[in-house]
């Protein structure tokens, strides 16, 4: 019996061991294997030879070589964002570069506008916002890198590209040539620049370690000698730095190696006109093409089925300055990213090759308001969000978590990065394959993959597995075939050193390392459903644990699988040397709260919905939820004793503020009051002079008004021609000839006139100005001129009342704000939600935000006007479209069954909850 029992065992186990061994062939038969052959590329040879400044004190020279970057020898994969420090609120500079340093900024970049600076010939301006030597005194005080963006020439969505009104209107010079006049007013350009930031050059252990000449040159067979001739200039009135750059996106050459060229990449692209979905671009794929420049054939060397960048073509490094994350909202074409555009425009930029990272933008702002003009182009007259990581007032963009851990990916392995060459498999020229790349030196690389398509769908790919030939051994990633669903793009690592011990590869995306004394600590997140695996080299370590995982030693290193990813989903390493290290995964969601900040010598990983940012020995919270929670690493006890996995819980509920807003619907002439000629007898004659003084235009003028007889109107003598909207008139007055001194004259052939009017005006420089009918109107009588009768404002006495059509397509609104707010030190944002075109806020006769709308609120910080709220109305005006059709590109979610009726739907004021937590 018991024989027979073990002679069925038997046989059972080799039925299922054959069973199982057919699958797994078929499995494996169905198996895709992306191989790549990296095992007889050749290193490139690097060229040194570039025509630069001054690199800066020894021990932290900044070079560049045809591959990358060094800093005091060592590369660097630097991360650099654009903050226009004069579309800024000055009193918030200091903030604002203090978060985008802990969200892993290491170089700010920003534009210097020449129209701000010198609106009118002559008459400089460095105050205020404009004060850019204040600026750069805090970039160096906050510990970032400096790259001014000089001109003269910038666009940046500004009135002509920021050069002046008044140089434009100069016929006779040629701009943006080697005209020697106008090269004269570029050196007066340069040399008041310089002017301002003498002292603080690299070379001078200041933060400015790079200048951009021009911007987007493309004028055929004029590129290379006019550059030259701006580097010539710049240098001669003192700039002297490590970097001299320019953009380079057009089919045209560039100075090599005088000055670096720099790229970029816009998925969302609003310019290229049209209001229908964009064409795939195909910078969306793993290629060589550096934007809309085809980089050629001779620059790409084949090596078997794997491209690379021949080096003995190519002239400079791949550096970046605008890798667009979000988008600016054009007039036409009003889109809005998804958060995951963010990260792969990112992942695809470093996959193929990209080493210096450069966002635009990385902060948003507002555009500055002229004394002429407003000095927007395309976009709103002041709003410039451009849905940034950072928003125009503080916010945390939808943007910011896909964006800074992989900041910090950059910041904390950019020293292994940043030499490694991308190669491109050759299947990556059908773009209907899986795309996928590698960067690599000798046995070290990282693999990135992409499978993301914006606003497209990608067929899920299954069964694949990659296989890594390097210089003296070859993987296969992961150990079981996966599916790369649609949507999904990745970063792994391969023989990536951790301490003395290497992960020979891992099925997770690194985020960031922490080196601390006692602790070390590397962070990874498991993401777009591939299950998460560690194999690590048995070399050096004595003993290895996974909390959340299950360990098999084999015979080459240590196979961790089965992990579940969460705080406390942790791999800790004891080496032969005694030490430790931990390995952290986190989920995707998690990986989106990370920050990662330092102090001093000290390094924090945070996990917070909250933004974080370190300010002296403080870490700071801030949200728009009063209820904030934060997980720190390392965990203390002098935090708190409450731990969730490997970190500290710090949990803080303010009091929560209510500031209601009144909001008052005006008609139209609303602030008008019926008046009366205060004749008897005889024609009806009142009139009204009113100063117009301004150094700015008439942009768009009317009136509207009514009576109780017919009449004619006259402005400046002139007669209007007037159109009946419904139990008012009105008329266009945006072509009369506008005068200092102006008269309004309103005829009746009737004695004792009753009239109610506006008068509105809309300046170039967005001012409005109004008069209304009161009693300074002056009635012509017998005897003279003497005032009008005051009867009463609308619905007073029981006078007519009117109000706005639909064929009118405005509405205007008045928002009562709390007073207490001026004695709020805090982020006070106004969220207005409304419906038609576009709006604009007036407090008083200035203008100071506006919105072209897209389906998502309107975001003002009102704070930061408070103490222009005192004694001046707060007044919205919204233009609505013609149609809920009209010829303009919006996402399909977003509903314009009401663009057609200007009206506001909500005014909702979101204070900042704040919290400090004290290291020490």
């Amino acid at each position: 019996m018991n024989n027979h029992k073990t002679k069925f065992k038997s046989t059972r186990k080799k039925l299922l061991s054959y069973i199982v061994g057919i699958l797994c062939a078929c499995f494996v038969a169905n198996a895709q294997k992306y191989k790549i052959d990296l095992s007889q590329v050749a290193y490139p040879e690097i060229a040194t030879d570039f025509k630069m400044g001054n690199p800066g004190k020894k021990g932290k020279e900044i070079k560049v070589n045809s591959l990358y970057m060094t800093e005091g020898g060592s590369p660097v994969l630097p991360v650099m964002g654009e903050f226009h420090f004069s579309r800024y609120d000055h009193r918030y500079w200091e903030e604002t570069l203090l978060k985008m340093k802990a969200s892993g900024i290491d170089i700010v970049s920003s534009y210097v506008f020449w129209i701000y600076h010198e609106e009118i010939e002559g008459q400089m301006d460095w105050t205020g916002n404009n004060d850019i030597r204040k600026f750069v005194e805090l970039c160096k005080t906050i510990g970032l890198k400096l790259h001014l963006r000089v001109g003269p020439y910038i666009n940046a969505e500004c009135r002509n590209g920021g050069l002046p009104d008044w140089l434009m209107k100069k016929k006779y010079i040629k701009k943006r040539y080697n005209d020697p006049l106008y090269l004269e007013y570029v050196r007066n350009w340069y040399r008041a620049i310089y002017n301002q930031i003498e002292g603080f050059l690299y070379k001078e252990d200041g933060p400015i370690m790079g200048i951009q000449l021009e911007n987007e040159y493309v004028r055929k067979g004029h590129v290379v000698p006019h550059l030259l001739e701006l580097k010539k200039i710049a240098i001669e009135e003192g700039f002297d730095v490590p970097l001299y750059t320019m953009t380079h996106w057009m089919a045209s050459d560039y100075p090599k190696k005088d000055i670096i060229p720099y790229a970029g990449y816009y998925i969302e692209t609003p310019w290229s006109g049209g209001y229908g979905e964009l064409p795939v671009g195909n910078f969306e794929f793993f290629s060589y093409n550096r934007l809309s420049d085809n980089i050629g054939t001779d620059l790409i060397q084949l090596e078997g089925d794997v491209q690379s960048l021949n080096s003995k073509e190519v002239e400079s490094p791949y550096f970046t300055c605008e890798v667009g994350l979000g988008t600016p909202t054009f007039y036409h074409r009003r889109p809005i990213v998804p958060k995951e555009m963010a990260g792969e425009n990112i992942n695809l930029r470093l996959g193929c090759g990209v080493n210096l990272m450069g966002y635009y933008m990385y902060s948003g702002g507002s555009h500055k308001i002229g004394r002429k003009t407003t000095l927007q182009s395309s976009t709103s007259r002041v709003s410039y969000d451009y849905q940034a990581p950072l928003g125009e007032f503080g916010t945390l963009g939808a943007v910011m978590g896909e964006t800074k851990k992989l900041n910090y990916f950059m910041n904390d392995f950019g020293v292994e990065l940043a030499p490694m060459v991308a190669y491109l498999p050759t299947s990556n020229g059908n773009t209907d394959n899986l795309q996928w790349a590698v960067r690599a030196k000798d046995n070290q690389a990282f693999l990135f993959c992409s499978n993301y398509l914006y606003k497209r769908t990608r067929p899920d790919y299954k069964g694949v597995q990659f296989q890594v030939a390097l210089k003296s051994e070859s993987l296969q990633i992961p150990r079981k075939p996966i599916t790369v669903e649609d949507g999904a793009y990745f970063t792994w690592p391969i023989n990536l050193d951790m301490e003395d011990v290497r992960l020979a590869y891992a099925t997770v995306q690194p985020i960031s390392k922490l080196s601390n004394d006692k602790n070390k600590m590397w962070v990874f997140f498991q993401d777009d459903g591939v299950p998460a695996e560690y194999f690590f080299k048995k070399d050096n370590i004595k003993s290895i644990h996974a909390v959340k995982g299950a360990v098999k030693k084999e015979k080459n290193g240590y196979f961790i699988s089965g992990l579940r990813p969460g705080t406390d989903c942790v791999i800790e390493i004891e080496q032969t040397n005694g030490t430790f290290i931990k390995i952290l995964t986190l989920t995707a969601d998690q990986s989106d709260k990370v920050w990662k900040l330092n102090n001093k010598n000290e390094a924090y990983f945070v996990l917070s919905e909250s933004g974080v940012f370190m300010d002296k020995d403080e870490i700071i919270a801030f949200s728009e939820s009063n209820d904030q929670k934060l997980l720190i690493y390392p965990e203390s006890t002098s935090f708190s004793d409450k731990k969730d996995g490997v970190f500290s819980v710090i949990e803080h509920k303010g009091e929560s503020e209510k500031l209601p807003v009144e909001i008052i619907t005006y008609r139209p002439m609303e602030k008008a009051y019926w008046i009366q000629a205060t004749n008897t007898t005889g024609k009806s004659v009142i009139t009204k002079d009113f100063e117009y003084a301004s150094i700015s235009k008439v942009a768009e003028a009317s009136i509207r008004f009514s009576t109780s007889n017919d009449v004619t109107v006259l402005i400046n003598d002139q007669a209007i021609n007037t159109v009946k909207k419904g139990n008012y008139w009105m008329a266009d007055l945006s072509s009369i000839p506008w005068k200092q001194h102006n008269t309004i004259t309103i005829t009746s052939s009737n004695p004792g006139l009753k009239c109610i009017a506006e008068i509105e005006a809309f300046l170039e420089n967005g001012d409005r100005l109004i008069w209304n009918t009161d009693n300074t109107w002056e009635t012509v009588t017998t005897d003279g001129e003497t005032s009008v009768q005051l009867l009463g404002s609308q619905n007073e006495n029981g006078l007519p009342q009117f109000k706005w059509g639909k064929e009118d397509k405005l509405a205007y609104y008045e928002l009562k704000i709390p007073e207490n707010i001026q004695n709020m030190d805090k982020e006070l944002r106004l969220n207005i939600s409304f419906t038609g075109d576009r709006a604009d806020a007036f407090l008083g006769s200035k203008l100071f935000s506006d919105y072209l709308f897209d389906g998502t609120p309107w975001v003002i910080g009102i704070n930061r006007f408070k103490e222009y709220m005192a004694g001046n109305p707060f007044i919205i005006r919204i233009k609505a479209f013609e149609s809920t059709t009209p010829k303009i590109y919006f996402e399909k979610y977003v509903d314009t069954s009401q663009v057609d009726r200007a009206q506001l739907l909500q005014a909702k004021i979101k204070p900042e909850y704040r919290f400090q937590i004290s290291l020490y």
